[in-house]
């Protein structure tokens, strides 16, 4: 896999990276990826259901006093820096939520049971979680993505860099919004900080339009 930068001049990488991902894409074309890992055996499911969780938050301008100088910063940090105003004492909790995930697979799989889940972030939300100092949450994610014994139990959903939303022109403006976060993904995914993201799976993994989980589109 390549290296991307999580950064460049400061700012988020989300752009740049749409050759590798499609080229995975196709060359993964009707594969089923990592299915031969799911210790299921599909053929006798005779019902079943599933949990996708939407994780998000959102970047605002609050760094500072002044709107016009603020620094633009995750809306969590913003919670967690102010909890005294409002519901933001329940900033820690919402922080844990995002995190969870990573504890609670590893938990009942050790345990002999066969979670699934299929997880949706954002890009603002790792933006911000990397900005804020969160990084035990994105290792506690990198544990689920990356560790062989786990990974199985996660799909990556691939949501928008910002909050979906019903766009003018859908083909093509949803389409930017999914490359700018499979390009983040892929860059946090591949930094120092994270370095074991990018050992496996490979991008095509990260890509939604493989055909291992039909949700995935």
């Amino acid at each position: 896999m390549n290296d991307l930068s999580e950064y460049i001049d400061g700012l988020p990488n989300i752009s740049g990276a749409e050759g590798l991902c499609e080229k995975a894409i196709l060359a993964n074309h009707g594969n089923t990826i990592y299915l031969h890992d799911s210790g299921i055996d599909f053929g006798r499911v005779r019902s079943a259901c599933a949990i996708a969780l939407h994780m998000h938050q959102p970047l605002i301008p609050a760094g500072g006093g002044d709107l016009r100088t603020a620094e633009i910063i995750s809306n969590l940090q913003y919670m967690m820096d102010n909890q005294h105003i409002g519901d933001n004492h329940n900033a820690p909790v919402f922080l844990w939520c995002y995190k969870r995930m990573g504890e609670f697979v590893p938990q009942l799989m050790n345990e002999g049971r066969q979670p699934r889940v299929m997880l949706e972030y954002s890009g603002t939300l790792l933006h911000g979680l990397r900005k804020m100092g969160a990084n035990d949450v994105l290792e506690s994610l990198k544990t689920i993505t990356m560790t062989p014994d786990y990974r199985r139990a996660v799909e990556w959903l691939g949501a928008p860099w910002g909050h979906a939303v019903a766009p003018s022109t859908p083909a093509q403006d949803y389409r930017l919004h999914v490359n700018a976060w499979q390009n983040h993904f892929a860059a946090l995914s591949a930094s120092k900080h994270s370095a074991a993201f990018a050992v496996s799976p490979p991008l095509k993994w990260l890509c939604p339009t493989t055909r291992m989980w039909p949700t995935s589109s």
